[in-house]
């Protein structure tokens, strides 16, 4: 979808100025990896896995910020670098789900570890928009398996017709969100009716207090 390049500025002025409010701790680059990002996926675990997050990216340097998108602009997600270098990652909640949460910030935060440290880029993500260029495909690559990893995912044989008890399992096994397991199931089965009750509708918005409504 084109997006309103005047709203989409409007939205990034927005981001950077609550950005600006928030203290953080310094900023080492190289700090966002693989296994950082599984790190902060592990947090999915934890029923304050949203505000928990949160945290822990604050005291990485890094800015969390929680801005729902204007109109014209179908923003799931950006990640930019602020004017002191301190990478900005802000998530829209344009679904209130968890399982949208943790891939979205998972997606960001690849773009932080393999496109933002020492380069100006902007990455703005309509997640829906089957971006299939080289840096959104490396994003979701990376996103994918710090989620899940691969050899994980294909030995658990989940799929559209997996019992809620069996996402439940590989989600305990690999101390995440059930949320983030039937997500990957809904979404590659193309059927957002089958495990609605564990994508976790409804809990982050109640979690990340700064979200404002319109």
């Amino acid at each position: 979808k084109k997006m309103d390049a005047y709203a989409l500025c409007a939205w990034k002025i927005r981001i950077m100025k609550l950005a600006a409010q928030q203290k953080v701790a310094a900023y080492t680059p190289g700090t966002v990896t693989s296994a950082y990002i599984q790190d902060v996926v592990r947090l999915s675990y934890l029923n304050e896995g949203p505000q928990l997050a949160r945290e822990y990216l604050a005291k990485s340097g890094i800015h969390l910020v929680i801005e729902e998108h204007l109109p014209r602009t179908y923003l799931d997600g950006a990640a930019l670098r602020m004017p002191d270098g301190h990478p900005l990652v802000a998530l829209t909640l344009r679904y209130d789900r968890l399982d949208n949460f943790w891939f979205t910030l998972a997606h960001e935060l690849a773009h932080v570890a393999l496109h933002l440290d020492g380069e100006p880029e902007v990455f703005f993500d309509d997640l829906e928009s089957g971006d299939t260029s080289q840096w959104e495909t490396d994003a979701d690559r990376l996103a994918e398996e710090s989620l899940i990893p691969s050899a994980a995912w294909e030995a658990a044989h989940l799929g559209p017709r997996s019992t809620p008890g069996q996402v439940e399992a590989l989600a305990r096994n690999l101390k995440i969100s059930p949320a983030i397991p039937a997500g990957r199931i809904r979404h590659e089965a193309h059927d957002h009716r089958i495990l609605w009750r564990l994508v976790g509708k409804g809990q982050v918005r109640a979690q990340l207090a700064e979200v404002r409504g319109r």
